[in-house]
């Protein structure tokens, strides 16, 4: 059985009784709150920098939010903080939104009436322990399932709502952190299980215990550098080939598109025989 949607979801089909009595393979792909973790190292002038800030923006807009790869929390060293909501509140700023069909369109609706009922309560729960420094809840247009880029600046980034709950549409939250690795890798790692996790630094020792750190909880780590940009795809895409798929809440499934989502349906059995009868059996 395979299945791609909510955690809670997944829980239900994971406890239903058909499930445990025969002990099916059920390759789940859930709930994610991926992460983008700025190294304090990354200077504003750098490539590794505007890499970030593409990625991030790309992520919040792309699909409307509504992708299981979209980041939902952006770790940025608290000193930065200032800076780099500057520059994803103005990039934010230029997106338009309305009607897919106008080239001058940057980002649609919303999937439907429920789903921006759902993305609007879950950004209200958020603003509790957060500030919204662009976008929100509000209306966008009288007419149809809009709602703007938002970016969320946390009050306390060890808050459980920010590890717990996903708003599946274009909202993201900001994070201040110390800057150290061992900080990084603790917020992160609250998310509990994600498909992909984000890291951005020159520092090869600061990326190298980050990766390490936060790798047995996500599926994918993706490290960024003045050395991929411009030559990597960003993490949001998600390649066959590679394993697509995270512990806990995410489901430890596979993507469905590659071999590795081939592999559950395979039938595998060992066969122990002298050796011209397994000979035979091959061919």
């Amino acid at each position: 059985m395979a299945f791609t949607g909510s955690a809670a979801t997944g829980r239900k089909l994971r406890g239903h009784a058909s499930v445990v009595r025969h002990n099916l393979h059920l390759n789940l792909e859930a709930d994610s709150l991926n992460a983008a973790v700025l190294a304090p190292d990354v200077a504003r002038d750098s490539e590794t920098y505007d890499q970030f800030l593409q990625n991030v923006e790309t992520d919040i807009v792309q699909k409307t939010g509504q992708k299981c790869t979209a980041v939902r929390r952006i770790l940025v060293p608290a000193e930065r903080v200032a800076e780099v909501t500057e520059d994803l509140v103005a990039r934010l700023a230029k997106v338009q939104v309305g009607d897919p069909k106008s080239s001058e369109t940057r980002m649609g609706p919303l999937a439907s009436a429920q789903q921006l009922a759902d993305v609007r309560a879950g950004m209200q729960e958020l603003l509790k322990h957060a500030t919204a420094l662009t976008g929100g809840p509000g209306a966008v247009h009288p007419k149809g399932y809009f709602v703007a880029p938002t970016l969320l600046l946390a009050k306390d980034a060890s808050a459980a709502v920010f590890h717990e709950l996903e708003v599946f549409g274009p909202c993201a939250t900001v994070l201040p952190y110390s800057g150290s690795a061992e900080d990084a890798i603790a917020l992160v790692n609250k998310g509990g299980g994600g498909l992909v996790a984000s890291v951005y630094s020159n520092d090869k020792a600061w990326s190298e215990a980050v990766t390490l750190g936060i790798a047995p909880w996500h599926g994918r780590v993706w490290v960024g550098s003045d050395r991929t940009a411009g030559q990597a795809l960003p993490p949001g895409v998600v390649l066959p080939a590679a394993l697509h798929g995270g512990p806990g809440r995410a489901g430890g499934g596979a993507e469905l598109g590659g071999l590795r989502g081939l592999e559950p349906y395979f039938q595998r059995t060992a066969v122990v025989g002298f050796q011209g009868f397994l000979e035979k059996l091959g061919t």
